[in-house]
């Protein structure tokens, strides 16, 4: 497969500053990713399944630090309940996210809780996952669609009445229930496009929700928004 339009250019040298290390065994596949990283997107990984391997702290003249957990050969239910994550890997490093998931997971929402800002599973391409990492350095999070939640033919009852049961917290932000469709559509890792399709508006009006939105609740990009949804409940 050929991977030179993984990235651009551009993007390459958006990047290059930052560090992306790989936590898992010694396999063929991850020696392939390590090979991606450093010779596609010129970034200079480091592989050991052993995370005190990496360094804590690095001179990176302000980038990121990258941490992917290999999830190929470990009980990812045990693994959310453990100390590693939470008490030495999530406080040391910037970024942290899962590969090799399996598809529909579900326990995505909990990792995000921990401090887990992306997901790539065992069927994305070498595309995806140079899109995500690209996505995780310049935006700090990659949620890819569906991954929150099965679509909203696929639940039960009304749509209407989904976006009425939004928790909302703290009580004294005000989302309107269009801003909350809207939302619930960010978190679905729909584009302004597809979501003014679904919902019968124009492009322009799901933008200017989308800024009404972030006025209301402090943020500044999709990514934020989508994570602060998830922290406070949002995206039943």
């Amino acid at each position: 497969m050929a991977t030179a339009h993984i990235l651009s250019i551009d993007q390459k040298r958006l990047i290059r500053h930052h560090q992306v290390y790989i936590l898992g065994g010694i396999t063929i596949q991850n020696q392939l990713m390590r090979d991606l990283f450093q010779y596609e997107l010129q970034l200079y990984p480091g592989l050991s399944p052993d995370i005190k391997a990496f360094p804590v702290s690095s001179n990176l003249n302000g980038g990121r630090r990258l941490v992917l957990i290999d999830c190929l050969e470990r009980d990812m239910d045990n693994y959310l309940a453990g100390r590693e994550l939470t008490d030495y890997i999530v406080p040391h490093f910037q970024l942290v996210a899962f590969f090799n998931l399996l598809p529909h997971w579900g326990r995505e929402r909990e990792a995000i809780n921990l401090g887990v800002k992306g997901f790539f599973y065992r069927t994305d391409s070498l595309e995806i996952l140079g899109e995500g990492v690209f996505t995780l350095f310049t935006e700090g999070l990659w949620i890819p669609r569906g991954a929150l939640f099965e679509p909203l033919e696929d639940e039960e009852g009304d749509a209407e009445d989904l976006y009425d049961k939004l928790s909302l917290q703290p009580p004294n932000i005000l989302l309107t229930r269009r801003e909350k469709q809207i939302l619930h559509n960010l978190g679905r890792g729909l584009r302004n496009k597809n979501i003014a399709e679904e919902l019968g508006i124009g492009e322009a009006t799901v933008k200017t929700h989308i800024y009404n939105i972030y006025k209301k609740i402090g943020v500044r990009r999709r990514s934020e928004a989508v994570l602060w949804a998830v922290r406070h409940n949002c995206l039943h």
